[in-house]
């Protein structure tokens, strides 16, 4: 019996469109990605885990008749991509007939650019320990007494083909740590960097940043409820965009799960406020030149000085809404690839001054909807909190929630920092650069009533 052959990229993409195109489809897209994630955690100031992940995955989508349907696949063998694609050729015909986009009659090619793909973070598994030990050193030197957390370095390589001839390659490498650091009792701080490149990661930084706030949080009190003005940090800052920008998605929208509905060529934000979003651009973690439609990513401006310019569309979305893609396929639902807030021209000590009475929030976590309608949301402050008093941080703060909904929160949004940065960890899936954030008038509740 032969045995079955394990494809490379390429062959995957090439082994799903010649098997869909034999079942004489409409359209039919196959996208295959490999990802090898490098990770080192470490626990109690000590290194716990090494280990490297692989990862193969291939994404169909195919139309026939009106019918669509799109499925991924881990299994990278010959035999299996053949059985998959004609196992999802026949889960149409128990599907409804609906009103899409073929795919354009011309289709196009990419190559990779070689942007945002940094050979050293490539080669680069062996030092991950020692970025580890930078990050806890450096916590430890700044006050903390123990620490926790991981340190990843990603390589992912894509490849797409489809029927209209739409052929391309694309990859992407990015390097982070999260770094959490604890002094007496519960008083913690965390610490982050994330860079798509080896030079410009900070390891030593985001563990000194994170001992710094967990020494600064001993003996932390819980605040009145009420409303203050609250300085977030990029990492908090970047958690509620990504929220704004997964609202932007047409997809969203018409499901009924987006506050941004009926708000285009509006204001949903203060002046200060410009959020984009692109395919690729210098310095990102994320993000394709082309999207999973075959079509070009690029810069679209979803927020410009407060006002809503555009939803995020795929071609069916673009369809419905008589206008064009904006390159951000997903083909069931359109999303973000990687979100830039634009700076304002404010420093960290300017702000804290600015806002005289306040709070400052440097990480949050456990970000959740009451109603993603009107955008009503709460989040749990964690880490390093502080309350300001006469433009000077005063006391170190805990037991807090905030509660509140986007549009009001970023029409408050007053001043912005010069300095950015990127944020990606498990709060924030989208890459996101992004600068502090002074808003008015948040809401302070207690965390647990």
């Amino acid at each position: 019996m032969a045995r079955d052959r394990r494809l490379d990229l390429q062959g995957l993409s090439e082994t799903a469109l010649r098997a869909a195109t034999k079942l004489g489809v409409d359209d039919a897209v196959a996208l295959a990605a490999k990802s090898s994630e490098r990770m080192v955690r470490f626990a109690n100031n000590s290194v716990t885990v090494s280990k490297t992940v692989d990862e193969t995955e291939l994404t169909v989508y195919i139309a026939k008749e009106g019918r669509r349907a799109i499925a991924s696949t881990s299994n990278p063998s010959e035999g299996s991509v053949r059985s998959f694609v004609l196992d999802l050729f026949s889960s149409l015909k128990g599907l409804q007939r609906t009103d899409y986009a073929h795919l354009p009659e011309r289709g196009s090619r990419f190559r990779a650019s070689g942007e945002s793909y940094d050979r050293k973070i490539v080669g680069a598994g062996g030092e991950l320990a020692d970025f580890a030990r930078m990050a806890i050193d450096s916590s430890l030197k700044a006050g903390a007494k123990r620490s926790a957390g991981i340190v990843s370095a990603d390589v992912v390589e894509y490849s797409i083909l489809a029927s209209n001839g739409t052929s391309g390659v694309d990859r992407r490498a990015s390097i982070e740590l999260n770094i959490r650091s604890f002094a007496d009792g519960d008083a913690s701080g965390h610490g982050l960097s994330c860079s798509a490149t080896l030079s410009g990661f900070r390891p030593a930084e985001a563990g000194e940043r994170a001992g710094e706030d967990a020494r600064r949080m001993v003996n932390a009190i819980q605040p009145e409820p009420g409303e203050y003005r609250v300085l977030m940090s990029p990492t908090v800052a970047s958690n509620l965009i990504g929220s704004v920008s997964n609202s932007a998605s047409a997809f969203a929208v018409e499901a009924g799960l987006s506050y941004l509905a009926e708000r285009v060529g509006r204001k949903v934000a203060s002046e200060s406020v410009t959020v984009i979003d692109h395919g690729t651009v210098s310095g990102c973690l994320g993000g394709r030149s082309f999207d999973d439609e075959g079509m070009k990513t690029g810069t679209t401006r979803i927020i410009e000085r407060g006002e809503l310019k555009t939803y995020l569309h795929n071609l069916t979305t673009a369809k419905r809404w008589k206008t064009s893609t904006t390159g951000n396929a997903g083909i069931v639902s359109p999303h973000p690839w990687n979100i830039e807030v634009m700076p304002g021209d404010s420093s960290f000590d300017e702000m804290v001054k600015e806002m005289k009475h306040g709070i400052v929030l440097t990480s949050n976590w456990y970000t959740r909807f009451k109603n993603y309608r009107t955008g009503e949301f709460s989040t749990v402050p964690r880490d390093g909190a502080f309350l300001v008093e006469g433009g000077n941080l005063a006391r170190p703060l805990k037991g807090m929630r905030v509660s509140d909904d986007l549009l009001r929160l970023f029409s408050s949004v007053g001043l912005l920092s010069r300095e950015r940065s990127w944020i990606h960890w498990w709060e924030v899936d989208t890459p996101t650069l992004c600068p502090w954030l002074l808003a008015d008038g948040v809401r302070i509740t207690r965390a647990y009533d």
